[in-house]
């Protein structure tokens, strides 16, 4: 009772107000509810265009991959990829870290993703040019191939280090990781390679306790064969730092923003905090951890370098009106990424006075 008091200053059951002047304005408040919602407008995104752009340069390049994966005779699965995207690879392979959501991935093969990483992109309003620091594990290809569109229409500059260990039936098969897929598209005139540095993933980002043996001596001949910088360091704050360098060195300084794919140890870090972070863009942190193996996330969070966060698929399609897991995959330009709902604000301001009107009045008419 006493906090009661001192947060209200004036008690509820103190609060002299005539019940029946009370219930009219919930009947206004009630009544407001719908029929402003009736009066919704949907209109195009001001970055609508650019959305469009990036969303059907993802579907060309999932149509691309998925070719190229077949004549490499890698199977697509029809049960798993009903979509036939190639993004969706096998379950358990040498490369496999952890479970997986195959509703997740699949609904992230979605090209509306390369829609949404453009309205980020523009919400931080980056210019042509500007360094996208991107760190993505192998979970989720197809998130990190909408993040390369939407920097590639958007004319900004990725720099990807890319982990090659991956979530179940992410870019699981050994010889067509997202490696093997940056390459063809870079071959095919569809992205630029942008990838810098590539590291082995799984556990404290050095393969250990894998499921098959071999498997990172399999992961290092990959990543070996890239041509790119290896990452390999241990402890796990070693191979944080040494992204960090290799970011900074490449943007010649901190990046405009940092984007995180999936849930790779040096990026995501070893902290709960990680796990309770929020999904999608992310301007401000409430909390950033101290203390060694924090991960890129709050390294750069600390460095006031925005971060976009791309690990919990099902919510991050909800809260942006894309659709969960559907076949076939929608037209790019349709789904609710696309578009901004706005109300009528004279019904809103009107109902607003009616329901304010309806306390006065019944305070007044109490005493």
């Amino acid at each position: 009772m006493k906090h009661f008091h001192a947060v209200g200053r004036v008690p509820f059951n103190r609060i002299h107000i005539s019940l029946k002047w009370l219930l009219l304005g919930v009947v206004f408040g009630v009544a407001a509810f719908f029929i402003v919602s009736l009066s919704m407008e949907r209109i195009e995104s001001p970055h609508f265009s650019a959305q469009l752009s990036a969303a059907r340069l993802m579907a060309s390049s999932i149509a691309e991959l998925s070719t190229f994966r077949e004549s490499l005779g890698i199977e697509i699965d029809p049960s798993v990829d009903p979509n036939l995207t190639g993004l969706i690879g096998p379950e358990f392979t040498e490369l496999t870290t952890t479970l997986g959501n195959l509703q997740a991935k699949r609904t992230s093969t979605n090209p509306d993703f390369a829609a949404l990483l453009v309205k980020y992109f523009e919400e931080l309003d980056l210019k042509r040019g500007d360094p996208v620091a991107i760190g993505a594990s192998g979970s989720f290809p197809a998130l990190l191939l909408a993040a390369l569109c939407a920097c590639e229409v958007l004319e900004l500059e990725p720099l990807v280090i890319y982990s090659i260990g991956a979530s179940e039936h992410g870019a699981t098969h050994p010889e067509f990781t997202f490696v093997m897929m940056l390459k063809r598209l870079v071959e095919a005139g569809l992205l630029k390679d942008s990838l810098i540095a590539v590291s082995l993933g799984g556990n404290y980002d050095t393969a250990s306790g894998m499921f098959f043996p071999g498997a990172r001596e399999l992961m290092t001949e990959i990543a070996l064969s890239s041509g790119k910088t290896f990452i390999y360091e241990e402890p796990l704050q070693a191979s944080i730092d040494k992204r960090l360098e290799i970011y900074v060195q490449e943007a010649e300084g901190p990046p405009s923003v940092f984007v995180n794919v999936g849930g790779a140890a040096p990026n995501f870090g070893n902290t709960l905090l990680a796990i309770s972070l929020d999904n999608g863009l992310l301007t401000a942190f409430s909390s950033i951890p101290e203390g060694d193996e924090r991960g890129l996330i709050f390294e750069f969070a600390e460095l006031g370098v925005p971060v976009i966060h791309l690990l919990n698929i099902r919510d991050l399609a909800m809260e942006n009106g894309i659709p969960i897991d559907p076949v076939p995959l929608p037209e790019p330009g349709i789904s609710g990424v696309y578009f901004v709902d706005s109300y009528s604000l004279p019904l809103t301001l009107t109902f607003l006075f009616l329901m304010i009107l309806c306390v006065v009045a019944g305070r007044m008419i109490k005493k």
